[in-house]
């Protein structure tokens, strides 16, 4: 890994203002039980703020890859098992992100599969999305 950290400061400023925006926008839906997702207006709002979500962490991690020069992730997956082997995320988190990647498919590829019950658990991983934001944008302030 090379030491030059090259961040996109304005492209990864509007990331991070997307992902918090999401994670608002998902917080005033107040899906606290997998009942409330029974009204379809919860169900397809919670769905596509979850997926425009998912993609901006997505992204976050891509750019985060590229700024530390570990080369250009070809797929969802390798975006976390490269920040995972070079130190920037722990395996525990890399693997919980890597799982997301089935939900982001499934909203994006296969919308008809998901189940109430499978977009209630995808709610429940709010708080990692937001521990890794939180944790690039720390590893972001530390390479100024």
């Amino acid at each position: 890994m090379d030491d030059f950290v090259g961040y996109d400061v304005e492209r990864i400023g509007a990331i991070y203002s997307d992902i918090q925006r999401y994670i608002r926008d998902f917080n005033d839906l107040k899906i606290d039980s997998r009942d409330v997702l029974d009204d379809k207006r919860n169900f397809y709002a919670t769905s596509m703020i979850l997926f425009s979500l998912l993609n901006r962490v997505f992204d976050l991690g891509s750019e985060v890859a590229i700024a530390h020069n570990l080369g250009i992730p070809s797929t969802y997956r390798e975006i976390f098992v490269l920040l995972q082997k070079n130190g920037l995320i722990d395996n525990d988190l890399a693997k919980t992100l890597i799982g997301l990647v089935t939900y982001r498919n499934l909203l994006s590829h296969e919308y008809h599969g998901i189940t109430t019950e499978k977009l209630f658990d995808l709610t429940k991983k709010i708080s990692v999305i937001r521990e890794f934001a939180e944790q690039m944008q720390t590893l972001q302030k530390q390479q100024k």
